[in-house]
Parts: structure tokens; sequence; C-alpha cells
């Protein structure tokens, strides 16, 4: 044994046995069984912090599952201590397994699970499927595990054992082995699975056990308990999966030319960043050359530049117009006066409306404020807005992508994703740090659904294959902390060619929603 490991063994011994043995502990191999033979059940997981360790299931290439009692997270969803998973046919003693580090940890309230994320998705290494029925009293179920051994501390291959269900209660199964074999030390987390026509099905995970038979434990009582997990699907896919979007419509947006005329665009593929567009055949509006803002059901946001002394509308001056794709354009009527910060190069991203047409803004004080229009009164809830935040002078981009979703941007390129709930008033999630190299977008826009389009960037035309400017499209997944597949460049998708001269550019943004 190296040195190394009899340092962090002893430790884990000393922290164990400080625990008691007396009554069922968790159960963190196997103090019976076989060693699994190289080239079976891949999906066998173990994971090391620099306190203890134990073991896991990989059920998708980025995720494993495991106890509660075996990972823990901070509040931002980060483990609350370094750990490290190994994986596929893992040998300790010579290296073998694909290794990653533990970068999410999302906790189970009801029951002794955990879900970890893998900073790089064990390509090559087959998951372990998720059983979908429960496990029934007699059932023989294999119960696997790279902790303690009947005669060693850290066995570098991990072991199986037959089990049968004792009882179902609940949310945990109770299992006993007829040699008295028992889980111990390091096998917490560890598979409970039953084999159908040759494929193992997860079912349940380690929890508790007696520790029978295991290195130095003199407990006689046998079993232990596990945490179903059969019944876990869809609390996984919420987690593991990229929430669905639906845009029934495409993405429609809006384009302020230089020359003050209006266009309107529809992106056909939204969802997916297909190249897939309604090209329009004239322009549907002129004097928008202030700053344009696509707002939910067909609201059209102006913030008024003047035109000289024939005009009588101030720059500064909000209008508020509709359009509707049977009966064109209505309204059009002055709704507030003042927003001429929004008008110039250093405020002009800092405003953006959202899926329920809260407008966001950052004032000159750097506080982040909303203004909702109120269909029903024709008017502002809030003449005044409310203020949401402080703080916000650090940002010179923001860009609504859901309701409450913000996505804000540093000068220096950062982004971070925030999300306010308006029915709780707070924050639900502040500063999550979703990538970098923003910067060179001069405008970030959205049509809903966590999705962004980004443009000012140089890229290959996904039409003709030449440089040039381009319309880039990404779409970010909240619950699985991942963006869609990224083009040749590994910077968006470019769905469209040219997008540099407009002087706005901005979806409506209601054409996309998250579905699941």
């Amino acid at each position: 044994m190296h040195a190394r490991s009899r340092t962090r063994l002893t430790a884990l011994s000393v922290t164990l046995l400080a625990g008691g043995l007396l009554t069922a502990t968790p159960a963190e191999a196997l103090s019976g069984g076989t060693v699994v033979p190289t080239g079976t059940h891949p999906f066998l997981a173990r994971i090391a912090t620099p306190t203890k360790s134990c073991s896991g299931a990989l059920i998708d290439p980025s995720w494993i599952l495991t106890s509660a009692s075996c990972l823990t997270a901070t509040g931002s969803g980060v483990p609350d201590e370094a750990a490290t998973v190994v994986t596929g046919d893992v040998n300790l003693s010579t290296g073998a397994g694909f290794t990653a580090k533990v970068t999410k940890v999302v906790r189970r309230t009801d029951r002794d699970v955990v879900l970890a994320k893998l900073e790089n998705p064990a390509t090559g290494v087959q998951p372990i499927a998720l059983g979908t029925t429960a496990p029934q009293a007699g059932d023989t179920l294999q119960v696997a595990g790279f902790g303690r051994t009947a005669t060693e501390w850290v066995p570098a291959r991990p072991r199986v054992a037959p089990f049968t269900v004792s009882s179902v209660n609940g949310a945990t199964v109770a299992v006993s082995s007829a040699d008295g074999t028992a889980a111990c030390k390091g096998d917490a987390g560890g598979p409970a699975f039953r084999v159908s026509g040759g494929t193992a099905q997860l079912v349940a995970l380690n929890s508790t056990s007696w520790q029978h038979g295991c290195l130095d434990v003199t407990e006689t009582r046998s079993g232990g308990t596990e945490t179903r997990v059969d019944d876990l699907g869809g609390w996984i896919r919420e987690n593991t999966v990229p929430t669905p979007v639906s845009c029934p419509a495409g993405a429609t947006i809006w384009t302020a030319r230089a020359d003050g005329t209006l266009w309107r665009y529809v992106h056909l593929g939204p969802g997916d960043g297909a190249v897939s567009w309604s090209q329009p055949s004239a322009a549907i509006g002129w004097g928008w050359d202030g700053r344009t803002l696509a707002g939910k059901g067909g609201t059209v946001w102006d913030i008024h530049r003047n035109h000289g002394s024939g005009d009588p509308y101030a720059s500064g001056a909000l209008k508020r117009w509709t359009y509707s794709t049977s009966s064109g354009w209505s309204g059009g009527n002055q709704v507030g006066n003042g927003w001429d910060r929004y008008l110039t190069d250093a405020y002009k991203n800092r405003i953006t409306v959202d899926e329920k047409n809260h407008i966001f803004m950052i004032d000159d004080q750097g506080q982040l404020k909303s203004y909702l229009w109120d269909d029903a009164t024709g008017w502002w809830v809030n003449g005044a807005g409310d203020v949401l935040d402080t703080g916000w002078s650090r940002f010179d981009s923001i860009t609504a992508a859901g309701d409450g979703v913000l996505y804000a941007r540093k000068p220096s390129g950062e982004l971070f994703r925030f999300k306010y709930d308006f029915t709780a008033s707070t924050w639900t999630q502040k500063d999550k740090p979703v990538g970098a190299g923003w910067q060179m977008f001069n405008e970030i826009f959205s049509p809903g659904g966590d999705i962004l389009y980004g443009r000012g960037s140089t890229g290959t035309s996904p039409f003709d294959g030449q440089t040039g400017p381009v319309l880039r499209w990404y779409r970010y997944s909240d619950n699985t902390d991942t963006w869609a597949p990224s083009g040749p460049d590994h910077m968006g998708v470019a769905i469209g060619t040219g997008w540099n001269t407009e002087i706005h550019v901005t979806a409506a943004p209601d054409s996309c929603r998250l579905s699941g």
C-alpha cells in the first residue's frame, strides 16, 4: 500500500470508528460476494473526497447517482468538498478507469439520494438503465460497491453479491443475504440492480447496513437498507436532460436599420438553431431610429429619438405600439418620458423586456429596475418602477430570456444568469456564471426559452461559406448547466449572414417558452 493511501485510510477509519457500529450506519464493499469481472458492470463508480470514499452508479455519461451521505452541496449546488469520480473498468492498483471531477450536486429532499454532475462526460462507458418497476419481497437484487471487504480496507476492484428483498417500505427496501454478506464502509450509494434479459436495471442505492463481516467490525446482526430510485425517473430527467423548449410560430425578430426602417423576420428554427427563415419583402415601419424593444403579444416599444421641429415627441419619449400580422399596426401613443439614457452607447444594451412584458433597466445609480405594463388598465402597474437590486453598474448588457430570467454581461465578456420570482419578490438565482467571451457581440437578444442570439461577430456564412459578419444562436439549459452543441468554431451556431448594419435587433420575448 502506498504511503499516501495509508494516510487517507487511517483518517477515514478514525472517523468511522467514532461514529459507532452498534446501530445501522451508512454503508460506506461488501463483506462477501465476488470481485466484479473486468468488462462487466462498467457503470459502477467510486467517489472520493478528502474525508471519505463511497460508491455510485453512472446513469448518463455526465451524471452519477449516489447517496446523500456521500456528497453534499453548497447553496449554489457546488459540492462542499472536492470530489472525484472514477467509473468504467476501474482498477485502483493500475489507475484504470475514467476519471472526472464533480461540478454539481442535486439533492433529493425526501430520501438518501443525490445526483452528481461530472466535469467531463464519461465517453465510452455504458451507463446503467433505470428500472421502472418497484422491487418486491422475495426478489433477488445484485448489490455492488467499492467499499471495505472482510479482508481489505480498499479493494482495487468493486465487488458484487446477491441480496434478497425482505420488504419494501415506501422509499426504502430491506435486504438480506443468506450467507450474512453485508454492505461495508465505502459502499454508500452503490447500486442495487436486477438483471433482466442480460441487462442491468438500477432500482435502489446502498443506504444503511449492520456491516456484518466487514473488516474491523464485530457486529453479529446482518442485513441492510436500500433507497429506492426506480420511481425517480421524472426527477432525474428534470435535472439531467435539457428542458424542452416550445416555439410554436418561430421567433419574431425585428430589425431597425440605419435609415429608420423597421423589418420583421421570423426565425423558423429557434428551438434547435436550424438555418430556416421567413424573409420580409418590404419594410413595415419608418422612423424607428431610436431604441426598439419587442414585447409580448405583438408589443413593440419605441424609445423615441426626436426627428426635428416637426416631431411632437421629444427624445426619450416611450411609445407603445402593437403589431398584428392580420391588421397591421395600432397604438403608438406616448406612455412615458425621460428614457433618453437608453439612446446612448453606454446604456443602449442595459434595457430588455421579458415574456411577461416586464421592462428591465439598469439606471444611472446602478439599480436594476422593473416596469410592468397592465393590459387591463392600459397603464403601468407602478409608474415609478420597482427596484429589484443594486450594484448592476458592473454589467454593460442585460438580456431577458424567459419569465424573470436575465443574462447579464460584464465588459470583460463574462456572462451570468439570474432569475427573479415576481410572485415571491425574490431572486431564485443570482450571479450564476454561464460563459465567457461574450464581449464579441455588440448586441445580445432573445426570443425566450433561454435562447440567445448574438450579432456583431465574424464567422462563416451558413449560406455560401464566406467569412463575414454572422448572427449566432445559442441555447442554455439551466437544469443541466449546458449549452446546446455549437458550430464548427465552437462559438454558437451561425444562422444568418450580415446583421451588422442595423441600429438594433430585438426578438419577441414570448416566441419561445420552456415546456418541461
